[in-house]
This record gives structure tokens, sequence and C-alpha cells, in this order.
């Protein structure tokens, strides 16, 4: 039963959370010029190729990350047990809102903490990938609710 369509957006949430940890999240600019960028990795500086600043910011981008991408992987295999599979994807709903809680919080405490709030910032394609599995979260528990549906009008049949 795994290739149920939930699955495959289960899977593509994996897939969103997984690219948080290799696309960064903002850019930093000041006159229209980039001077750095925040990644999973730590701030980038762009003109001095150095990374300016790794923690206190990386290590909770690290664990959200990772829960973003384990749980919608491990729901696929619970397709058995259909309620605890759709718990565990709101599950994956809210550590991704609490991801893109913690971005966006973490974005601003850089520019003050680092650029001393001088810049302008811009967020980058991988702030919003948890907001994609969000989307494919959705999505599957309603792939989920449809199963438990079929099934019961099942029963009834019997």
């Amino acid at each position: 039963m795994i290739q149920r369509v939930q699955s495959i957006y289960l899977v593509l949430a994996t897939l969103a959370g997984a690219m948080t940890f290799f696309l960064p999240y903002a850019h930093f600019y000041a006159n229209e010029t980039e001077v750095a960028e925040f990644a999973m990795f730590g701030v980038f500086n762009v003109q001095s190729q150095v990374v300016e600043m790794m923690s206190p910011f990386g290590f909770p981008a690290w664990i959200f990350g990772a829960f973003a991408v384990l749980i919608p992987l491990i729901s696929i295999f619970l397709y058995k047990k259909r309620p605890v599979q759709m718990r565990i994807v709101r599950l994956a709903y809210l550590i991704n809102l609490g991801y893109i809680v913690y971005l966006f919080f973490a974005i601003d405490a850089i520019n003050d903490q680092v650029f001393d709030g001088a810049l302008d910032i811009l967020h980058h394609t991988g702030f919003y990938m948890p907001v994609i599995a969000i989307v494919f979260c959705f999505l599957a528990v309603r792939g989920i609710k449809a199963d438990e549906a079929l099934v019961k009008s099942l029963d009834r049949i019997r």
C-alpha cells in the first residue's frame, strides 16, 4: 500500500524538508549589494568568503530540519495504521510551522546581532520549503481521510 497518493505527498514533504539543508534561508543586502547569506551551516559573508557566525542559530535549525525530514518519512510506513499516520502527519504540520517561526525570528536576530539591523533582508527558497512541506502534509491528510472513509464504507457493506 505504499503506492497510495498520500505516500507520494509524504515523500514530497520529506524532500521539501531535506531541501532546507542545502538552500539558503535569507540574503542580507546593503545598498542593493549582497553582503551575506544565512543557511543551515551559518552566516556566510559573500564578500570575504568566510563564515561569520555558526551558533546559536545553527543547532535549532538542524533539529527542526531533521524532524521535518524524518516525521513524514516515518509516517509513510504507517499505512496500516491510518489514524496513527494521520496524527503523525499533523505533528509534521506543527514542526514545520515551528520551523517557519524559528527561521523568521532567527533571521531577524541575525540582522540585529551581526549587522546591527542595518541590512535589508530577502528571504530565499530555503525559508519557504517548510511552507511547501505543510501543503504536502495537508494533501496527505486528505488522502488518509479518504482511505479511512473508504474502509469504513466497505465495512458497512459487509
